[in-house]
């Protein structure tokens, strides 16, 4: 057998000793910090965005086909009470804004006359009175574009 060369031994020593420091190097980065080492994280939520009201549009009640295009959408009506009507079968008032029965309508049922009662509201108070109504608008196939008035916040007497 043949002895190695002091070159080849030299060689296979500073690899060795190499390796090794590159071992020890690596596990230094790679090791997770002492206890007392680190940073400290701590984490502050954000505050909710704030919330943004949508007025809904203002639309006057002489443009039916307008009100037509809003149906399902809660909307601002404006206009001038042409007539209150009154059916004594279903105990229900009628705000109509216009002659004819294509004009717009606001419609206040039985359930909800106690609201205007305990308030000491007349409905028929409101005949000849510029109003702005808010509500959703419903396209009534019999009927035609209603507004259904719930609660007597939803009118506003403008004069």
């Amino acid at each position: 057998m043949k002895r190695p060369s002091p070159a080849l031994l030299l060689l296979v020593a500073a690899s060795f000793v190499a390796g090794f420091f590159t071992h020890a190097v690596y596990r230094k980065w790679t090791s997770p910090p002492a206890e007392n080492q680190g940073y400290p994280v701590t984490y502050t939520p954000r505050p909710p965005p704030a919330e943004t009201r949508v007025e809904p549009p203002l639309v006057p009640a002489r443009e039916v086909e307008k009100l037509r295009a809003l149906a399902g959408t809660q909307a601002r009506v404006r206009g001038r009470v042409y007539r209150v009507g009154f059916s004594a079968k279903s105990n229900t008032y009628f705000l109509n804004f216009g002659p004819s029965r294509s004009a717009f309508t606001a419609v206040i049922f039985a359930s909800a006359l106690e609201a205007f009662e305990k308030k000491n509201i007349e409905p028929r108070r409101y005949e000849g009175r510029e109003i702005e109504l808010t509500g959703v608008i419903k396209d009534h196939p019999q009927y035609g574009v209603e507004m259904v008035l719930e609660d007597p916040a939803q009118i506003k007497v403008l004069d």
